[in-house]
């Protein structure tokens, strides 16, 4: 097995360097990499078989040098590794990846300013510390769990990539004053990102329910005017959420029926 080394800052740990590194280690899935938190030589920084991530001051791919402090236009360096890596393109659909790259640039009061809140304590992931905290005390620790959470990434980029398409070639049509895109999956991931690059987005998704037999209908983005819980006591229906914005049938009665309910969830007067 060849062996390469990763140099990255050392205290508190981040989940820039975290992702990068993970990124790193699923990449090279036959390679063992040490894993060192400390500030590197300059003849590391010249050595283009050492990887140094998110410190060192220098942005150069073609030594494996990737930090952004030196340059505030840069952006994060899990995002320049992902880059390198011919991974971005797959990765930057993802919903975190552009809000994780700007608070790690420009930390979390800006964050919170920009999104209307005080501060972005509450959006903490206990279970993110946990793991940053391990990282911390020891990389080789959690060696084999970033590996898996780096491929699982890569795997899931690749997958949305696909069900972006996928929600693309769907049908879509009118119900009343509300449009509506239908899938025959099960699986809902990439129909938010495709809505999100219309200009005029679906505002009802209907799909097979992942949990049952029948049709799954919900709102995207819990748009206004539409409450499935109006047709919680119909004979079809087998579950609707009191606040309105998913319903589920009992069986996969035809689409037909599954529009009317829908026209009957529509909320008078929109």
């Amino acid at each position: 097995m060849n062996t390469e080394k990763i140099i990255t800052h050392n205290g508190h740990a981040h989940f820039d360097e975290f992702l990068a590194i993970s990124l790193i280690l699923a990449r090279h899935e036959h390679t063992h990499f040490f894993i060192e938190r400390r500030e590197p030589t300059k003849n590391e920084l010249n050595d283009q078989n050492i990887w140094v991530v998110d410190i060192g001051h220098k942005y150069q791919p073609g030594l494996k040098n990737f930090d952004h402090h030196q340059d505030l236009s840069l952006p994060a360096s899990f995002v320049q590794v992902a880059e390198h890596l011919e991974l971005k393109n797959i990765l930057e659909n993802t919903p975190w990846w552009s809000f994780k790259d700007k608070i790690d640039r420009r930390g979390g009061f800006n964050m919170a300013k920009e999104l209307g809140i005080k501060s972005l304590d509450v959006l903490n992931s206990p279970l993110e510390n946990f793991i940053l905290k391990l990282f911390s005390e020891s990389p080789i620790s959690v060696y084999q769990q970033m590996k898996l959470f780096g491929k699982n990434l890569i795997d899931t980029g690749y997958r949305l990539k696909e069900q972006i398409s996928f929600w693309e070639n769907c049908e879509q049509l009118k119900v009343k004053n509300k449009k509506v895109i239908i899938g025959y999956t099960e699986e809902t991931l990439g129909s938010i990102q495709y809505c999100e690059s219309l200009e005029n987005p679906p505002e009802v998704r209907i799909n097979y329910d992942g949990r049952g037999d029948g049709w799954s209908m919900s709102t995207i983005k819990d748009t206004e005017g539409i409450n499935f819980f109006k047709i919680e006591n119909h004979e079809h229906i087998k579950f609707a959420h009191r606040n309105g914005f998913i319903a589920k049938t009992k069986e996969r009665i035809p689409l037909e029926n599954v529009l009317q309910l829908v026209e009957m969830a529509i909320v008078q007067n929109e």
